[in-house]
């Protein structure tokens, strides 16, 4: 996983941010846990706007998959699908969530804009997490 003070390969993004960002992690689009997350980044999208950085979200979901995800909760920030798990495994955030599969771990990198990494949140409140990266990001 990578730390602070590590590159993130933001060049890799199928919609790469052109300046500071926040990229998230999530595993499985449509599931309570990743809508919850992602409508509470939603919901303070402005905020990052104004802040001047960019909101990514990331999993191994299909395309079409992650347009539902969009549409279905109004997301107004880009999500980046990882289908072949190649971003996700060299950034050493696969899980194996049991019966369910293996899928990304809900981690969350805050990026400068030359894509360093200034903090990294292992998460485990999806609901507050958010909440968390904007007070960073307001500092």
């Amino acid at each position: 996983m990578l730390e602070i003070g590590d590159r993130f390969p933001v060049e890799r993004l199928s919609t790469p941010p052109g300046g500071p960002a926040v990229v998230f992690f999530y595993p499985a689009a449509l599931t309570p846990g990743c809508t919850m997350e992602a409508k509470a980044f939603n919901d303070r999208y402005g905020r990052f706007r104004d802040a001047g950085y960019e909101v990514v979200g990331v999993s191994v979901d299909t395309a079409d998959k992650n347009d539902e995800f969009r549409s279905e909760c109004g997301l107004d920030f880009p999500l980046v699908s990882d289908t072949d798990t190649t971003l996700t495994t060299e950034l050493g955030l696969m899980k194996e969530y049991g019966e369910f599969g293996t899928f990304a771990r809900r981690v969350t990198y805050l990026l400068d804009g030359d894509g360093v990494v200034r903090q990294v949140w292992d998460v485990e409140d999806a609901a507050a997490h958010p909440q968390e990266v904007l007070a960073a990001v307001e500092g």
